[in-house]
């Protein structure tokens, strides 16, 4: 924008400053957020002697104006006098504030020394739980400092709550901790799980922090299986410290931390060696990674998505273990268990104020065999006990929903195992129902997984021999994947994918394949990034346990420990212990175009080129309000929706069942709406509060007709998801439809 600024110069060298003025009055008048843009797109028209020139405007602004000014600042070649946006952070008015703040965060500001300090100051004189978001947000902003000293004060501040008894303060604070992007210790990172678990905007943002946040103190090894390697490599004579003086750092090191650091009792050497080998796979890439035994047990367990229990989501809440949502296909739904039923016992063991990796242990067992859990749901006089057989559990990656204009709606949660297969059955069963007028697939937060499954899921849309994906290694060998067979879906059948930021690896090159070979529109965000091969390699250092792979109730060995099989417990811990594994990234992959969907990063892991499949059509969710997700936090606490819904669904289930489909955003088609919202005494939109009462009334519904909605929260959703609704949108397109000629869209254009 500054060079845009200067040919404005060179075209028009007499500029008048009042358009300046023009832009001051219509700031008066503005919200800080259109202050903001208003800005940043002036800044453009003014010249740089303008610009330069703000330091004595500023002097004297106040309110809107000042804020105005401080952010035209940031286009100055010399910015002055910016400290007095500091002025404008007031409690009372956290819209202005938050704007201020922002703004303060813009790199021409990071070192202006008299900025940060003023804010330094400021902050010095306020107490944290009198605003707790903006104090933390005030600390965020110092944390983008140039200087050392402040940004060091800013994480130690904002570590300094996070024992507060102040619940606002403290989820702010770890938030914020996780936008900084320092390394979380163990209890930031529990913290954010916690707050993950909940259904706010917090939520929202705490998960996305947690996808980027690899876990700590995750790699376990030996400092004897490090110098078992080396003294396994043939070296020659002459080579006398080349292999061992790496080793004598991590010998020194270790010994300082065990007799000198004032922490050094708390953490084991194979910790420590833990973390060493953290940093050594974090300079190569994010994606190589060191498996624990633990970590790879839980590695292989989400990867198969199969186990024997009782099938079923929980968890606790409010200090009772809870199911959230049952495995409609599973045996504790057949058994009658609901969503919100309280597991107060298992086979007679009391859950209360028991771990939850504990009360699960229990519930799993080998499939065929029986648990009795004595169980409490709201409305009933006393607990009830029942009995569930276990089942080998297969968690469902593919959801489905037939939607309006017989458009198959496919949310893919990961490239598990049979993924593909999945797939054609749910086209199939669309297409026997009637006409199939084309497909959604919904591949938004998919983390990845097999690579065949991406590929097999190709074999579905595109005909035989056509290039899915290519990868290239350092050995110089090119592996190129190709569909095998011939497409099992009419190409005269529109397909469309949703994509969004954390959509990642093989999501990525389905998406990116079927795209370049014009199969498919993408719709939604630029995807993550991550176009590299990971393979995974067993340590000689530390084996598996030894265990029977036997035949069972749940099916045929598979070659994995099950949790119903003897093994013998080599450490005696009384569990199953895999193998420390290593996975190492051996190769990137490139699209049919040439291209390559990996992020490029220097050797210091700044990132050079952002890589991703861009979207077709590029549609953002709408980002919450501040204001609008402060007032939903409190709502959210007391929970006065879910009970709202419940009484709906129980006075007439087929209005909650047509409700939770398409409400039209009809407020007044919800019984006793009036009376309703007035309890809630709030100012928050009726049609807000709307959105939230259906989004129960979703879950109650979908235990009731055994079968989930597809999505998370609003994403799915194709009343409430804007990106869902423009896919649709491209599937009517290439059907010769539109989305007016779909009733229950249309009537969704006529309500707004």
């Amino acid at each position: 924008m500054k060079v845009l600024a200067l040919l404005t110069l060179l075209a028009a060298p007499q500029e008048p400053a009042t358009h300046l003025d023009e832009m001051l009055a219509e700031a008066t008048a503005a919200t800080p957020a259109a202050i903001l843009v208003l800005a940043d797109q002036g800044a453009v028209e003014l010249s740089a002697p303008i610009l330069d020139g703000l330091g004595a405007r500023l002097a004297t602004a106040e309110g809107k104006q000042l804020l105005l000014l401080g952010r035209l600042q940031a286009w100055a070649d010399q910015p002055t006098g910016v400290e007095r946006l500091v002025e404008l952070l007031d409690p009372a008015d956290l819209d202005l504030s938050f704007a201020a703040l922002q703004t303060l965060r813009l790199p021409a500001f990071h070192s202006v020394e008299s900025a940060n300090s003023a804010l330094g100051i400021w902050l010095a004189d306020q107490v944290a739980e009198d605003a707790p978001r903006l104090w933390v947000e005030g600390q965020y902003t110092l944390f983008h400092s140039s200087t050392g000293a402040h940004r060091r004060a800013a994480l130690r501040n904002m570590r300094s709550v996070m024992m507060s008894e102040n619940l606002d303060l403290r989820t702010a604070a770890v938030l914020a901790l996780g936008r900084s992007g320092s390394p979380l210790g163990a209890d930031e990172i529990d913290a954010l799980q916690k707050i993950s678990e909940g259904i706010s905007s917090d939520s929202v943002l705490a998960e996305s922090l947690l996808q980027q946040v690899e876990q700590q103190e995750r790699f376990r090894s030996k400092i004897a299986a490090l110098q078992s390697l080396q003294s396994s490599t043939p070296q020659s004579s002459n080579s006398k410290s080349v292999n061992k003086e790496p080793l004598a750092v991590l010998d020194e090191l270790l010994l300082r931390i065990r007799t000198q650091h004032m922490e050094g009792d708390k953490y084991s050497d194979e910790e420590l060696i833990a973390a060493a080998a953290d940093g050594m796979l974090r300079r190569l890439d994010p994606h190589s990674t060191y498996f624990s035994s633990e970590e790879y047990g839980q590695f292989m367990f989400d990867m198969t998505q199969a186990y024997g229990g009782i099938g079923a989501y929980v968890n606790t809440v409010d200090n009772v273990f809870t199911i959230l949502r049952p495995i409609y296909s599973g045996p504790a739904y057949g058994a009658g268990l609901l969503s919100g039923d309280k597991i107060l016992a298992v086979d007679g063991w009391s859950t209360v104020d028991q771990p939850n990796d504990e009360i699960i242990k229990r519930l799993k067992g080998e499939p065929g065999t029986e648990v009795k859990l004595e169980v409490y749901r709201t409305g009933w006089t006393k607990p009830k006990d029942i009995a569930v057989e276990r089942a080998r559990i297969k968690l469902p990656t593919v959801q489905t929903e037939m939607l309006p204009g017989g458009i198959l709606y496919m949310e893919l949660i990961e490239f598990s195992e049979d993924v593909a297969m999945m797939i054609v059955r749910a086209i199939n069963a669309a297409q026997d129902q009637g006409e199939l007028n084309g497909v959604v697939l919904d591949l938004r937060n998919n983390p990845g997984g097999y690579l065949m499954e991406a590929v097999q899921i190709c074999d579905v849309f595109l005909p035989k021999g056509k290039v899915v994906v290519t990868t290239k290694s350092r050995s110089g060998s090119d592996e190129v994947y190709k569909t095998r067979v011939g497409e099992l879906v009419s190409p005269d059948v529109p397909l469309t994918i949703l994509i969004n930021e954390y959509s990642a690896s093989a999501s990525e090159i389905v998406s990116g394949a079927l795209s370049s070979h014009g199969r498919a529109v993408t719709v939604g965000a630029r995807t993550y990034g991550k176009g590299s091969v990971q393979n995974v390699f067993p340590m000689r250092a530390e084996t598996d346990e030894p265990f029977q792979d036997s035949d069972s109730t749940a099916g045929p060995r598979n070659g994995l420990h099950d949790e119903w099989e003897a093994f013998e417990d080599v450490n005696g811990n009384g569990k199953y212990d895999y193998g420390a594994r290593v996975k190492l990234t051996i190769a990137y992959y490139y699209l049919p175009d040439g291209s390559t969907i990996h992020t490029q990063r220097d050797r210091d892991g700044r990132i050079t080129d952002p890589g991703g499949v861009h979207p077709d059509r590029e549609v953002e969710f709408p980002q919450m309000d501040f204001v609008v997700a402060r007032e939903l936090n409190r709502l959210l606490a007391e929970d006065p929706f879910r009970p709202y819904a419940e009484r709906i669904f129980a006075e007439d289930h087929v209005l909650a069942t047509e409700l939770a489909i398409n409400d039209l955003r009809d407020i007044k088609r919800y019984p006793g709406w009036d009376a309703f919202y007035t309890s809630l005494d709030t100012e928050l939109d009726p049609q807000e509060a709307r959105r939230w009462v259906r989004r129960m009334l979703r879950g109650v519904v979908s235990d009731d007709r055994g079968k989930v909605f597809p999505g998370n929260g609003f994403l799915g959703d194709y009343v409430e998801d804007p990106q869902l609704q423009e896919a649709i949108r491209a599937v009517l397109e290439r059907s010769k439809l539109t989305y007016e000629d779909v009733p229950e869209y249309a009537e969704l254009i006529a309500q707004g």
